[in-house]
């Protein structure tokens, strides 16, 4: 390049060559360029251009040899340049880690502080003071601004506002989200998990649904939640500092917080009352939750989470008195059972009886059944007392043919074991019974009684008779389950009937 340059400002120099007139005159703005009219000068000229070029090459050369010479570093200095260096990367790694480690104090801090809350709240059923002070951590250990604690309707199935701030009290009405319609909350709750906006890009499905109705510019959603319940889901739409972007730090503990709500929610189990109930400005006293509660945990051994709901809420379907219901009644009863319990220690007898009965009840609950009582190895079943069935045998029938099959995968597991299993026999009665808090003054229980009852006895007996496995009524027949098989015995005369009647069975 600089070779170039220097040719170019020799060609610009305004200079007569020679044979150029001498005498005329230097002020002459117009620049002649003459071709030289002799070999001799035609040489001369050529000579100097060439000796001007090779001089301009040797200072180039010169200044490159130069300047690469000037570039190569002392050993000694460019050690010292690669320990500043290093220097200033080990302080600013040093500096990162220093906050790093300050924002994981704070988060330690926090999580100590909301743990100590969370205990203080587990020691109180009211929900008036649970729920402020959920809304209280929420405002100071989380930092938020404006936000929504929604609820779970149990029975409409949607989420309607239940405490607030930021907002007016329109949301009360503007503000409900049915389960089923897709929106970033709602979408929180079925996964079960916190959701940011930020998620939105990087989600195909939540970035649908960003912007769906009812508009709320939802930073953070929180599902609440425990092991088989979904109370709700908090919805923060800004923070108090104003930031609008999750870090690692806040995200963990934003993580935590649904367990730490949850575990207080699910401990003074406020959603045994109503919606009514939680709203009213007159909450049930701790005492009666406490009654609720202690209801709940007997019924459950016996019946459905559901039904034990559904009764909670209206206690006045029991009548304790006595009443005429139209129910089924199931009663099964292990075959051989002193062959089997004489060949186990007692205590190997009571393992088994446990496993067994076990697997029996929770079939029965899932067929919407109730567990009246065990009598020894023996299991009283009831369909449609509590609860109002349309059509009770249909459930009791389902329900014994699944303890059939539940039968064949415990004898399988035991037999795995190197343990004998046994059979069992059902009798199923479909009629009217009465169902009440029977027994004395110092003893009740609530049970049923009646004809109903006694045949579903007799029927399960009556299968050694018939070498059978399940034996039903005429009555439970009308509305079994159209997939099902039988066979009719004609006439039979049961032990404590008047009269023979018509008994089928059920082909396994």
């Amino acid at each position: 390049m600089l070779n170039k340059l220097f040719l170019l400002a020799i060609l610009l120099v305004p200079i007569r060559l020679l044979g150029q007139d001498t005498n005329q005159d230097i002020a002459d703005p117009n620049i002649v360029l003459e071709i030289p009219s002799t070999p001799i000068a035609w040489v001369f000229s050529a000579f100097l251009i060439v000796v001007i070029i090779a001089l301009i090459a040797v200072i180039i050369f010169l200044l490159k040899k130069k300047i690469g010479s000037d570039s190569t570093l002392n050993p000694q200095i460019k050690k010292e340049v690669e320990n500043a260096y290093a220097r200033k990367v080990k302080s600013e790694y040093l500096e990162k880690q220093k906050v790093l480690d300050q924002k994981v104090k704070q988060a330690k801090l926090r999580f100590a502080v909301v743990m100590g809350k969370v205990k203080m709240l587990l020691d109180t059923l009211a929900p008036d003071k649970l729920f402020n002070a959920i809304c209280e951590l929420v405002q100071t250990d989380v930092g938020a601004k404006r936000y929504i604690l929604f609820l779970l309707d149990p029975e409409k199935r949607e989420l309607y506002p239940f405490r607030w701030q930021g907002y007016s009290d329109d949301i009360k009405k503007v503000l409900i989200i049915p389960e089923n319609v897709p929106h970033i909350l709602t979408y929180a709750l079925k996964r079960k998990q916190n959701v940011y906006r930020d998620d939105a890009k990087y989600d195909s499905e939540l970035i649908k649904i960003m912007d769906n109705k009812p508009d709320l510019k939802t930073i953070v959603a929180i599902p609440l939640f425990s092991k088989d319940r979904i109370y709700g889901v908090i919805h923060i739409e800004s923070f108090v500092d104003g930031h609008d972007k999750i870090d690692d730090t806040e995200n963990k503990f934003l993580m935590a917080l649904p367990s730490f709500i949850s575990s207080a929610i699910t401990n003074s189990d406020v959603f045994v009352q109503t919606r009514e109930e939680l709203e009213s400005a007159k909450l049930i006293s701790e005492r009666e939750i406490a009654e609720k509660r202690r209801l709940h945990d007997i019924f459950s051994r016996y019946t459905s989470s559901e039904l034990i709901e559904e009764l909670l809420k209206h206690p006045e379907k029991v009548d304790l008195g006595g009443k005429m219901k139209n129910a089924s009644i199931l009663f099964s009863d292990i075959a051989g059972f002193t062959h089997f319990s004489s060949q186990l220690t007692p205590k190997e007898v009571v393992l088994a009886m446990n496993d067994y009965l076990s697997r029996m009840t929770e079939i029965v609950l899932d067929y919407q059944g109730e567990i009246d009582k065990f009598i020894g190895d023996a299991i009283m079943a009831r369909f449609g007392v509590l609860s109002d069935l349309p059509y009770p045998s249909q459930n009791a029938i389902e329900a014994a043919r699944a303890m059939l099959v539940e039968l064949q995968k415990l004898k399988k597991e035991w037999s795995q074991q190197g343990k004998e299993c046994f059979n069992i026999r059902i009798g199923i009665a479909t009629g009217p019974v009465l169902a009440g808090n029977i027994g004395s003054k110092r003893r009740q229980e609530f049970t049923v009684m009646g004809t109903t009852v006694n045949l579903a006895s007799r029927l399960e007996a009556y299968n050694k008779t018939l070498n059978t496995t399940i034996a039903v009524d005429e009555e439970s027949v009308k509305y079994a389950p159209k997939n099902m098989s039988f066979v009719k015995h004609e006439k039979q005369t049961i032990r404590g009937l008047d009269t023979p009647i018509n008994v089928y069975t059920i082909t396994v």
